[in-house]
């Protein structure tokens, strides 16, 4: 059975518990070889400039440890043991093996010692272009030797294929509203797979991998991690770390990012799990998961144990009370997962290629101190600065503060996306391809959506909110410890006296503000990008709306005629009203803004003070006037249907017998609860 990351558990894995129940013995061989999985150039990122194959990132180090713990599992419940197979790409030999190479090669070694036997390979499907790639190779080559393949669903609620997302898209739908309706229409949610009873082992007679095998191409914990003296369990040398250039993982590097997570087992991300629930952190899910920071976070730091496949999110799906409203919010953002990887397996260059065609000749900041000083927390803005540095020794960052930081390097420093997205890559502890790709097109204005815009992350204003007494500042930014707190998030404007007594030296044990004006830069950013879009008119659809890039693969999914297909595009990127910049949410009142995008001409939208306790709302049609979007309260509703899909939309009780007209669209909008069911 072939495991990868998101593969390390033995509990609702599908297959392993196919190959244990259907084979005489098992090899269970967990594969590395990064460079055929995301490597500029390779297979699947021929057209990349970035490296994105995990190696040297913060998620290899963890899978390591996560690896030994799945083979303890193996060792003590079943007598097997995990190999894990690959070599290092310096190795001129080793490095042109792939999966492929070695998973035949460890089954020919055990079909040579049992005549007349059959073999198999066993897997759970992966949606990355460079894993469907070697999945190919494998299929193929299984197939050319006489054996079995075997694939199975396991990482997704709904794989991409099944979903009749681009049929709602040819019937004129918007991307994020298609994809609701299609992912619905996908197919029910697979069952909970339970562990197997039995994993046999391979027998004692013949080896279990071939003798001719470069030395190093394959390890067993025997002789790996913590065991035998060792501590990489990886066949070759420690990589160059990605988290701190110019030097090789070190030992203490692994231990301090483990140190943050452990224990990294399947029992350890369930026991977090529990935490979750009980602590009542669940209970926190309601209005915006975006915009609220600080007491009213909402978090349930289960995604690296999620990405490393410690905890499957089937599991928690029938595991969890889907009754719930909370449940249900919390589970619906969960399926952004499904989002991000039909993308992923639609727009093949995700990673770095905007999915807007009019912003492809976006000119973009060439600074590389300024980059360099945002990746460390050296901006001078404290909040920005804690966010980054708590990302580096911790591998994690709440979703607000990610936008946070995401806004100041695209929109301030005007870094390009791409260089945020790589530095995610490789130092977040549950980094996802899809997923941060997904999140950085949005960060960078050029994905499907633009709702960000309306997202006020200025690192001094939304520091009230974000971080109100102060205490994560003085965490991660220990030498402002002592300021008080009127000028902790802006220290620059303190008194030199205070600064002295506090012991902050601006320029010195704490760095000078990168830039001095935020607000500015942001304006900057915006008319950039209205120039750049205005000078490809080409990409332009009727009323000024963006237009999408018709994905190849979708080719038979989608009316011949569509050659593009349609974005909602905010109107301060067409060149109309500036988004609000400055001020604080404590006033009342608003305003309607009448607007026309694309066909179907009639639109609003109302910005101003929503009921949900004062937080501002963003209400709002789209092109076709069938869609309000909720900012501040969540509140999102859908005029096209009676139906209302519980995942395809933010509930909050303040709007369930909610009416509003919208005086510009000339439309009455109404809103239903939530049916209490689940996601099928």
């Amino acid at each position: 059975v072939w495991l990868r990351i998101g593969d390390l558990r033995v509990r609702d894995n599908p297959a392993l518990h196919d190959a244990a129940m259907n084979c005489d013995e098992v090899s269970v061989c967990f594969t590395w070889c990064p460079w055929e999985e995301g490597v500029a150039g390779g297979p699947g990122a021929k057209n990349a400039k970035h490296d994105w194959s995990l190696q040297g990132t913060a998620l290899q180090m963890l899978a390591s440890e996560a690896m030994r713990g799945l083979d303890r599992t193996l060792r003590e419940a079943y007598g097997n043991r995990l190999l894990i197979l690959g070599g290092d790409p310096a190795d001129r030999q080793v490095g042109r093996l792939g999966a492929a190479d070695l998973l035949l090669g460890v089954l020919g070694a055990r079909l040579a010692c049992h005549a007349g036997a059959e073999g198999a390979v066993y897997w759970n499907r992966r949606t990355e272009p460079w894993e469907r790639e070697r999945e190919a190779r494998v299929s193929a080559a299984a197939a050319a030797a006489g054996h079995q393949v075997h694939e199975h669903s396991a990482f997704l609620f709904r794989e991409p294929e099944a979903c009749p997302i681009f049929e709602a898209v040819g019937r004129g739908q918007h991307i994020f509203k298609a994809f609701w309706e299609g992912w619905h229409g996908g197919g029910p949610i697979r069952k909970l797979v339970e562990a197997p009873r039995a994993c046999p082992a391979p027998s004692e007679a013949g080896p279990l991998w071939p003798q001719a095998s470069p030395a190093g191409c394959v390890r067993t914990f025997a002789e790996g991690l913590r065991q035998g003296g060792g501590w990489w369990p990886y066949p070759g040398s420690p990589p160059p770390s990605r988290r701190f250039p110019g030097r090789s993982v070190t030992e203490e590097e692994v231990q301090s990012i483990v140190a943050q997570w452990e224990p990294l087992t399947e029992e350890g991300a369930h026991q977090a799990l529990i935490r979750f629930q009980e602590e009542g952190a669940l209970g926190r899910y309601r209005g915006s998961i975006t915009r609220d920071a600080g007491p009213n976070k909402k978090e349930s730091r289960l995604s690296p144990y999620y990405r490393l496949g410690l905890l499957s999110m089937i599991e928690v799906y029938h595991l969890v009370d889907r009754s719930q409203p909370q449940a249900q919010k919390w589970l619906r953002r969960s399926a952004w997962r499904d989002y991000a990887y039909w993308m992923f397996r639609y727009w093949e260059e995700l990673m770095e290629r905007p999915m807007r065609l009019g912003y492809l000749d976006l000119q973009w900041s060439s600074d590389q101190a300024k980059l360099e000083a945002w990746q460390r927390g050296r901006t001078g803005f404290p909040l920005v600065d804690a966010g980054m540095r708590e990302l580096l020794e911790t591998g994690y960052l709440q979703q607000n503060l990610r936008h946070t930081v995401g806004q100041f390097l695209v929109e301030v420093l005007m870094v390009s996306w791409v260089e945020g997205e790589a530095w995610f890559h490789a130092t977040l502890a549950d980094c996802d391809a899809a997923i941060n790709a997904m999140m950085w097109q949005h960060q960078g204005l050029v994905g499907v959506s633009q709702w960000l815009t309306g997202v006020d992350c200025h690192p001094v204003r939304h520091a009230k909110k974000a971080d109100p007494d102060g205490s994560y500042v003085r965490r991660f930014c220990p030498e402002l410890a002592r300021l008080p707190l009127k000028y902790l998030h802006a220290p620059w404007t303190a008194p030199a006296g205070v600064l002295a007594q506090a012991g902050v030296r601006l320029g010195d044990n704490y760095p000078e503000r990168i830039i001095d004006d935020p607000d500015g830069e942001k304006q900057a950013f915006n008319q950039r990008m209205r120039r750049c879009r205005a000078q490809h008119s080409e990409h332009l659809g009727p009323g000024g709306a963006d237009m999408i890039e018709r994905p190849a693969g979708a080719a038979e999914r989608l009316p011949a005629h569509m050659r593009s297909i349609y974005a909602l595009t905010e109107r301060s990127m067409k060149g109309g009203e500036q988004p609000r910049a400055g001020g604080d949410d404590s006033g009342r009142g608003g305003r309607w803004v009448a607007r026309s995008e694309g066909k179907g001409g009639g639109g609003a939208h109302y910005e101003g003070k929503g009921s949900d306790k004062g937080r501002r709302g963003r209400y709002q049609t789209d092109s076709r006037g069938d869609e309000w979007q909720g900012g501040g309260g969540g509140h999102k509703a859908d005029s096209s249907g009676d139906d209302m899909y519980s995942w395809g939309n933010m509930w909050h009780p303040s709007a369930v017998k909610a009416r509003r007209t919208l005086a510009g669209a000339g439309r009455r909008w109404g809103r239903k609860a939530p049916p209490a069911s689940d996601a099928s």
